[in-house]
């Protein structure tokens, strides 16, 4: 029940053993075979963002909620970390929990009889400890078992500590440790992923490898016997195969391959395995999953399995007397079958209890199904649900990582959150002349949707909704002469709160006075290429002719030529020529100016010589006045292209 977040291969410690109920009740857990393990732990690939919100729901009999009381929460209650810590993972085990911190330090809380809390005591906790990690260690992955927990460290190494009567903290014994103890990995394997179960562990090696060390009764080991092992040896994968992610709980245990397809084997006794048979496993076999279906994510629960497809579906078999995979029925599967979402909801990460489970949606909600009497779904209710509901989170919180204990859940979640960027084009403008302004909008609370209204200071220019890539632009002619500042508002959504962009600086240029008594739209500019294709090695020369319609003489005419896309693939043979003014040559521009006589013509021929294959492009520029407008424009522009194909033909 490590945090089921997105992206991180679940370890899943799920194991869940006897929830030691009195009376009346502990007889209906036992009939329930309440005394199940807790499970694995979940996939540890990217951790979640830093925060400082926990959250958990369900029981809490040994303090495993992690709010400083043994209260039971049909919602989700805040565990009260110590100060100024944010966490990145979650792992909820048979009764107990642990937390990654930011700075690589774990926490831990609940049932300590094992010494699965690692504080080197055997007191239960019901807020959450430090666990006692050997000096200079950092860990960045945990996963809780039933009595027991792992850790991967930043190194790659594992650590374990708590229940080890089946040897499953790896260290060679079948001595508890109240203290984390280094897993005896073999030579020169390191390790990004650790899944503990009740009496056995699993982890991922840095090659693919997978790990298995403990209790083996039913091949839950995966390396073709049925021996216990005390030291980690290597799962039979089948040829080729490479793992990403492993979880396990009960006997059974669960891959995910690099090829996005699922491993599963041990315990097979309601179909856990996803084979379509009962058969137990005692190496590795495909599940059957739905033709043209890969997965990213698997997890395993107490006879029962779930797993994320690549196109964000959830998939479902094995045992399901509490509706725990959620297909609205009561019947076990064999075989992998699809879980009715919410309509428009994909999920990114899932996990499993005892007999419920969880799915995190890419919108940062939390679907829960399954058994319900202690509030593990967190719906506010203790009612069983045979088809996923959402779980009902603290307001303007979305969840980044879930994790599925025995009977309780734990969430790690953020605040609600919009950013909006901007851009202008272009930044420097003439008056009426366009400006697109174009507005992004992101969201961790699921798509943005809705308006982005454009602001000039104070001032609205205008609104536009957003498209569904959460883009919003508008196109104005409006923006007075000056320095603009223009900021983009998105006015949220209900679930994506607002948010305004950082102000972007237009320039927009007074409009120029004419060289005299001639206005700008009586100079005439023309351009040609006397090639439109090249060889490589061959010429092609441009002619630009500047005309005077006024009468009377056009002061200070002038074009600008920009090169840049020339340069890339060819090059200025000799110097430009112009009949009359003054040509300049700075690459990547030319530029001319000079005084027309009334009808004169000025004419600039320059010469360039191909390079390599390519396109030969370029831009004329120069003052103007738009018809459509009666506006000046600065930037008239004629562009002409040159193709370069091949070498030069001999």
């Amino acid at each position: 029940m490590t945090m089921s977040r997105v992206g991180m291969r679940k370890d899943r410690r799920r194991r869940w053993g006897r929830v030691w109920l009195t009376g009346l009740m502990a007889l209906v857990m036992a009939a329930m075979c309440m005394i199940a393990d807790p499970a694995a732990a979940r996939r540890p690939a990217a951790a979640a963002p830093p925060t400082d919100l926990a959250l958990a729901t369900g029981y809490n009999e040994s303090g495993q909620v992690g709010d400083g009381t043994t209260t039971e929460r049909t919602v989700p209650v805040e565990v009260a970390l110590p100060e100024g810590v944010t966490l990145t993972e979650v792992s909820g085990g048979g009764n107990h929990s642990l937390a990654v911190t930011s700075d690589g330090r774990v926490l831990a809380w609940g049932q300590n009889l094992s010494g699965q809390l690692g504080d080197g005591t055997n007191i239960q906790r019901t807020t959450p400890v430090y666990v006692n990690l050997p000096a200079g260690v950092t860990v960045t992955h945990v996963s809780a078992g039933w009595s027991d927990s792992l850790a991967v460290t930043s190194d790659g190494r594992v650590l374990a500590w708590g229940g080890n009567l089946h040897g499953q903290l790896g260290d060679g014994t079948t001595t508890p440790r109240s203290t984390p103890v280094f897993v005896d990995l073999p030579a020169g394997v390191s390790v990004t992923q650790v899944a503990a179960a009740e009496y056995h562990s699993l982890a991922v090696a840095s090659d693919g490898r997978g790990l298995a060390w403990g209790w083996n009764q039913y091949g839950e080991l995966g390396d073709g016997t049925t021996t216990e092992r005390h030291t980690p040896v290597f799962v039979l994968l089948p040829a080729g195969a490479a793992i990403t992610q492993v979880d396990t709980y009960e006997q059974t245990s669960l891959a995910v391959t690099s090829d996005g397809r699922g491993l599963a084997w041990g315990r097979n006794q309601y179909g856990q395995v996803g084979d379509g048979t009962l058969t137990d496993r005692h190496t590795p076999v495909y599940v059957l999953l739905p033709t043209g279906t890969t997965i990213t994510q698997i997890a395993a629960g107490y006879y029962h399995s779930l797993a994320v497809t690549s196109d964000g579906r959830e998939l479902s078999w094995g045992r399901n007397l509490q509706g725990q995979l959620g297909d609205g029925t009561t019947t076990n599967r064999s075989t992998p079958g699809e879980v009715p979402l919410p309509a428009g909801v994909t999920v990114v990460d899932t996990d499993a209890g005892q007999f419920h489970s969880l799915a995190l949606t890419s919108d940062g909600r939390v679907l829960s199904w399954g058994y319900n009497i202690f509030g593990q779904l967190g719906d506010g209710t203790t009612t069983q649900r045979t088809t996923p509901v959402f779980m009902i989170l603290p307001e303007g919180e979305v969840a980044t990582a879930i994790s599925a204990g025995a009977y309780h859940s734990l969430l790690l979640a953020e605040p609600a959150r919009s950013a909006t960027a901007l851009t202008a084009e272009p930044t420097e403008a003439a008056p009426g002349q366009e400006v697109s302004l174009t507005a992004n909008v992101t969201c961790n609370a699921g798509a943005p949707t809705g308006t982005v209204t454009f602001l000039d200071g104070d001032t609205v220019i205008g609104t536009a909704e957003l498209d569904a890539t959460g883009t919003a632009t508008l196109t104005t002619t409006s923006l007075e002469p000056g320095q603009r500042q223009i900021r983009a508002r998105y006015e949220g959504n209900g679930r994506c709160p607002p948010s305004t962009s950082e102000p972007v600086t237009v320039t927009i240029t007074e409009e120029p006075e004419p060289p005299g008594p001639c206005g700008w739209d009586k100079l005439k500019v023309e351009k040609t290429a006397d090639r439109t294709a090249v060889r490589v090695g061959e010429h092609v020369t441009y002619r630009v002719r500047v005309t005077n319609t006024c009468d009377t003489v056009f002061r200070d005419a002038s074009f600008t030529d920009d090169l840049s896309g020339v340069l890339d693939d060819a090059q200025l043979v000799g110097s430009p020529h112009a009949s009359t003014g003054h040509v300049t040559y700075v690459p990547p521009r030319l530029h001319w100016v000079g005084d027309l006589e009334p009808g004169a013509t000025a004419e600039i021929t320059y010469t360039f010589v191909a390079r390599k294959p390519g396109k030969l492009h370029n831009h004329v520029t120069w003052h103007c006045r738009a018809p459509e407008t009666d506006k000046v424009r600065w930037d008239c522009t004629i562009t002409t292209t040159t193709k370069v194909i091949g070498t030069k033909h001999h």
